[in-house]
Protein backbone atom coordinates (compact mmCIF):
# COMPACT_ATOMS: atom_id res chain seq x y z
CA UNK A 1 0.00 0.00 0.00
CA UNK A 2 2.88 2.35 0.79
CA UNK A 3 4.42 1.70 -2.65
CA UNK A 4 1.14 2.50 -4.39
CA UNK A 5 0.84 5.78 -2.49
CA UNK A 6 4.46 6.59 -3.35
CA UNK A 7 3.82 5.95 -7.07
CA UNK A 8 0.65 8.07 -7.03
CA UNK A 9 2.47 10.92 -5.28
CA UNK A 10 5.36 10.83 -7.76
CA UNK A 11 2.97 10.78 -10.72
CA UNK A 12 0.97 13.71 -9.31
CA UNK A 13 4.13 15.76 -8.74
CA UNK A 14 5.33 15.10 -12.28
CA UNK A 15 1.98 16.01 -13.83
CA UNK A 16 1.80 19.20 -11.77
CA UNK A 17 5.29 20.20 -12.94
CA UNK A 18 4.69 19.51 -16.64
CA UNK A 19 3.39 23.01 -17.52
CA UNK A 20 6.65 24.45 -16.19
CA UNK A 21 8.67 22.26 -18.53
CA UNK A 22 6.45 22.53 -21.60
CA UNK A 23 7.24 25.02 -24.29
CA UNK A 24 4.74 27.67 -25.29
CA UNK A 25 5.55 26.86 -28.93
CA UNK A 26 6.06 23.11 -28.78
CA UNK A 27 4.42 22.67 -32.20
CA UNK A 28 3.44 19.00 -31.93
CA UNK A 29 0.75 16.76 -30.48
CA UNK A 30 1.89 14.06 -28.06
CA UNK A 31 -0.02 10.85 -28.47
CA UNK A 32 0.61 7.55 -26.73
CA UNK A 33 3.84 7.25 -24.69
CA UNK A 34 4.57 3.98 -22.92
CA UNK A 35 6.96 1.20 -22.01
CA UNK A 36 6.30 -2.31 -23.24
CA UNK A 37 7.89 -5.74 -23.52
CA UNK A 38 7.51 -6.23 -27.29
CA UNK A 39 6.32 -4.70 -30.56
CA UNK A 40 3.94 -6.10 -33.18
CA UNK A 41 3.96 -4.31 -36.56
CA UNK A 42 5.70 -1.28 -35.03
CA UNK A 43 3.18 -0.85 -32.18
CA UNK A 44 3.43 -1.96 -28.54
CA UNK A 45 2.23 -5.54 -28.06
CA UNK A 46 1.38 -4.60 -24.47
CA UNK A 47 1.84 -1.68 -22.13
CA UNK A 48 3.61 -2.56 -18.95
CA UNK A 49 5.63 -0.66 -16.41
CA UNK A 50 6.61 -3.65 -14.26
CA UNK A 51 9.61 -5.61 -15.51
CA UNK A 52 10.96 -8.80 -13.92
CA UNK A 53 14.56 -9.90 -14.48
CA UNK A 54 13.62 -13.57 -14.79
CA UNK A 55 10.75 -12.91 -17.20
CA UNK A 56 11.82 -10.03 -19.47
CA UNK A 57 14.90 -9.55 -21.67
CA UNK A 58 14.37 -5.91 -22.72
CA UNK A 59 12.45 -2.79 -21.78
CA UNK A 60 11.05 -1.03 -24.83
CA UNK A 61 10.06 2.64 -25.00
CA UNK A 62 7.53 3.95 -27.50
CA UNK A 63 6.43 7.58 -27.96
CA UNK A 64 4.05 8.61 -30.75
CA UNK A 65 3.77 12.22 -31.95
CA UNK A 66 2.03 14.19 -34.67
CA UNK A 67 4.04 17.07 -36.12
CA UNK A 68 2.28 19.79 -38.12
CA UNK A 69 2.69 19.82 -41.85
CA UNK A 70 2.62 23.59 -42.21
CA UNK A 71 0.80 25.85 -39.76
CA UNK A 72 -1.89 23.36 -38.67
CA UNK A 73 -1.43 23.84 -34.92
CA UNK A 74 -2.20 27.56 -35.12
CA UNK A 75 -5.47 26.87 -36.94
CA UNK A 76 -6.87 24.16 -34.62
CA UNK A 77 -9.86 25.70 -32.79
CA UNK A 78 -11.46 22.75 -30.98
CA UNK A 79 -8.68 21.35 -28.84
CA UNK A 80 -10.80 19.43 -26.35
CA UNK A 81 -9.46 16.06 -27.50
CA UNK A 82 -5.86 17.04 -28.30
CA UNK A 83 -2.91 16.68 -25.96
CA UNK A 84 -1.50 20.19 -26.24
CA UNK A 85 0.55 22.41 -24.02
CA UNK A 86 -1.71 23.61 -21.15
CA UNK A 87 -0.10 27.07 -21.13
CA UNK A 88 -0.84 27.55 -24.82
CA UNK A 89 -4.39 26.25 -24.40
CA UNK A 90 -5.34 28.51 -21.48
CA UNK A 91 -3.45 31.61 -22.55
CA UNK A 92 -4.84 31.58 -26.08
CA UNK A 93 -1.40 31.96 -27.61
CA UNK A 94 -1.06 29.81 -30.68
CA UNK A 95 1.70 31.28 -32.80
CA UNK A 96 3.49 28.14 -33.95
CA UNK A 97 6.26 28.08 -36.47
CA UNK A 98 6.72 25.05 -38.65
CA UNK A 99 10.00 23.29 -38.00
CA UNK A 100 11.31 20.52 -40.18
CA UNK A 101 14.18 19.19 -38.06
CA UNK A 102 13.74 17.70 -34.61
CA UNK A 103 16.30 16.45 -32.12
CA UNK A 104 15.14 13.69 -29.76
CA UNK A 105 17.09 12.87 -26.60
CA UNK A 106 16.06 9.90 -24.48
CA UNK A 107 17.54 9.45 -20.95
CA UNK A 108 16.89 6.37 -18.80
CA UNK A 109 17.53 7.14 -15.13
CA UNK A 110 17.82 4.70 -12.21
CA UNK A 111 16.18 5.10 -8.78
CA UNK A 112 19.46 6.54 -7.43
CA UNK A 113 19.84 9.01 -10.32
CA UNK A 114 22.38 7.17 -12.47
CA UNK A 115 21.95 7.48 -16.24
CA UNK A 116 21.52 3.93 -17.54
CA UNK A 117 21.12 4.87 -21.20
CA UNK A 118 21.08 7.99 -23.31
CA UNK A 119 20.29 8.15 -27.01
CA UNK A 120 20.14 11.21 -29.23
CA UNK A 121 18.54 11.05 -32.66
CA UNK A 122 17.68 13.70 -35.23
CA UNK A 123 14.74 13.48 -37.60
CA UNK A 124 13.66 15.56 -40.58
CA UNK A 125 9.88 15.40 -40.92
CA UNK A 126 10.22 15.87 -44.69
CA UNK A 127 12.00 12.50 -44.84
CA UNK A 128 8.68 10.65 -44.62
CA UNK A 129 5.71 10.64 -46.94
CA UNK A 130 3.32 9.39 -44.20
CA UNK A 131 0.52 11.81 -43.33
CA UNK A 132 -2.38 11.80 -40.88
CA UNK A 133 -5.45 13.97 -41.43
CA UNK A 134 -7.37 15.15 -38.41
CA UNK A 135 -10.10 17.82 -38.49
CA UNK A 136 -9.11 18.57 -42.11
CA UNK A 137 -5.52 19.32 -41.03
CA UNK A 138 -2.46 17.34 -42.10
CA UNK A 139 0.17 16.04 -39.70
CA UNK A 140 3.33 13.97 -40.03
CA UNK A 141 3.36 11.02 -37.61
CA UNK A 142 6.54 9.92 -35.86
CA UNK A 143 7.20 7.18 -33.31
CA UNK A 144 10.37 7.50 -31.24
CA UNK A 145 11.43 4.00 -30.20
CA UNK A 146 14.30 2.91 -27.98
CA UNK A 147 14.98 -0.14 -25.84
CA UNK A 148 17.53 -1.36 -23.34
CA UNK A 149 18.60 -4.81 -22.21
CA UNK A 150 17.92 -6.08 -18.71
CA UNK A 151 20.77 -8.61 -18.52
CA UNK A 152 22.88 -7.55 -21.55
CA UNK A 153 23.94 -4.07 -22.69
CA UNK A 154 22.62 -2.75 -25.99
CA UNK A 155 25.32 -0.19 -26.78
CA UNK A 156 23.83 0.95 -30.11
CA UNK A 157 20.83 2.30 -28.13
CA UNK A 158 23.03 4.36 -25.81
CA UNK A 159 23.00 1.87 -22.94
CA UNK A 160 26.07 2.14 -20.67
CA UNK A 161 24.72 0.38 -17.56
CA UNK A 162 22.33 -2.42 -16.76
CA UNK A 163 19.15 -1.61 -14.84
CA UNK A 164 20.51 -3.59 -11.88
CA UNK A 165 18.78 -1.60 -9.13
CA UNK A 166 15.34 -2.57 -7.92
CA UNK A 167 12.81 0.22 -7.85
CA UNK A 168 11.25 3.02 -9.85
CA UNK A 169 13.13 4.22 -12.95
CA UNK A 170 12.12 7.09 -15.18
CA UNK A 171 12.71 7.91 -18.82
CA UNK A 172 12.95 11.55 -19.90
CA UNK A 173 12.28 12.41 -23.53
CA UNK A 174 13.47 15.80 -24.78
CA UNK A 175 12.49 17.27 -28.13
CA UNK A 176 14.72 20.10 -29.37
CA UNK A 177 16.21 20.38 -25.88
CA UNK A 178 12.91 20.75 -24.04
CA UNK A 179 11.33 18.12 -21.82
CA UNK A 180 8.44 16.53 -23.72
CA UNK A 181 7.54 13.48 -21.59
CA UNK A 182 8.44 11.52 -18.48
CA UNK A 183 7.63 7.81 -18.32
CA UNK A 184 8.05 5.50 -15.31
CA UNK A 185 8.73 1.78 -14.98
CA UNK A 186 9.72 -0.44 -12.10
CA UNK A 187 12.39 -3.16 -12.02
CA UNK A 188 11.69 -6.20 -9.85
CA UNK A 189 13.65 -9.35 -9.16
Amino acid sequence: MVKVRKLVLIAALCLAALPVFCSENQGYIAGHITTCSAFINGYPADTTNWFFRAQHKVIQYWAYFLFPSGKEMAAVKDRSFLFVNPYEYYSGKGDYKDENNYLFENKWISPTGKVVAEKTFSWDKNSTKDKVTMDNKTYVPYAFINYIGISALIKENGQDKLPDEQGLYHINLYINGELAAITFFEMKD
